[in-house]
């Protein structure tokens, strides 16, 4: 079984307007184009808002995602299927209005999304319930049917891939040996479907509520732990180590966690974001509190391994 490599490229495609109308024309008959937004914080996909005048002159948004040329997650057509079917299980992602591959319009593929609007920045106010809210979502996630789902990529075992992530430090040798004597570590449970990218910055709030989960691009089946480990170590980035805790204990009020199992898989996204983090367009800082914060989860999730 594999799992998703880190992203490690920012994507640069640049889509004039003449694109866009041609783009509206083709999928939103009726809907005139009036100006694009380019959306931040993508890394392998572009992403614009479109804002477009219905014949009847009512106003809304639609949503551009383009797979670019650096784009390394999901080819267009399985993640249109992925939204497609996670938007009918009663899930919050945005609607998927239009697949093409074409590559009249726009030289790479691209999706045409509904429009959330919502804030990616936590809402002000009790961090615990917008912990828990985060684990409760991530929870329900998890616990959907798979069946019907289209077929998606195995996540279910931290190695080998985890001795590619590993830092070459002497530091982590011990840790590097005893992780090669480890047998059975594939997940044995019934897979569920993983987001792949549960974090912050691809959550929409509104007031204490998530209305909108997005990119769906490294979804997955598998062992939910690795999902977990994922956004633990994305809260520690932002809300310190209490404030992942906080989420890590409210998701196992809903699902069990083994300890040793969660464990490793922190040890594999901590690993994997130390290495990849160069190409995410970090300023210094942040990369180095980033850096430092990943080293420091991998020590921590050792002593429960080796």
């Amino acid at each position: 079984m594999s799992n998703v490599p880190p992203k490690t490229a920012r994507a640069q495609t640049v889509v004039t307007d003449s694109a866009f109308k041609a783009v509206v024309a083709a999928h939103l008959p009726g809907a005139k184009f009036i100006r694009a937004f380019r959306l931040s914080g993508g890394v392998s996909a572009d992403v614009y808002r479109l804002e477009l005048e219905a014949g009847d002159g009512a106003h809304r948004s639609v949503v551009l995602r383009v797979h670019g040329p650096n784009h390394n997650g999901h080819p267009a057509a399985l993640e249109f299927g992925i939204l497609s079917a996670v938007s009918g299980l009663g899930i919050c992602a945005p609607q998927a209005l239009a697949l093409d591959e074409s590559l009249r319009h726009i030289p790479h593929p691209f999706l045409i999304l509904d429009h959330i609007d919502g804030e990616t920045a936590f809402p002000t106010g009790a961090a615990v319930n917008q912990m828990t809210r985060m684990a409760e979502t991530l929870a329900e996630i998890h616990s959907l049917p798979i069946a019907g789902l289209p077929t998606l990529p195995m996540r279910g075992d931290p190695l080998p891939e985890i001795f590619d992530y590993l830092p070459q430090d002497a530091e982590f040798e011990a840790l590097r040996q005893g992780l090669s004597k480890m047998e059975n570590t594939a997940y044995e449970g019934s897979g569920a479907l993983l987001h792949g990218d549960f974090w912050p910055g691809n959550l929409l709030w509104k007031g204490p509520h998530i209305v909108g989960i997005l990119d769906w691009e490294d979804a997955a089946c598998g062992d939910p732990l690795s999902d977990v480990a994922c956004t633990a170590l994305e809260l520690t980035y932002v809300a310190g180590t209490e404030g992942a805790e906080q989420f890590v204990r409210a998701y196992g009020r809903l699902r069990p966690i083994e300890p040793r199992r969660f464990a490793l898989w922190q040890i594999y996204v901590a690993a994997a974001g130390h290495l990849s983090m160069g190409g995410w367009g970090l300023e210094a800082s942040r990369e180095a509190h980033m850096r430092a914060t990943a080293l420091s989860v991998i020590r921590h999730a050792s002593a429960l391994v080796i």
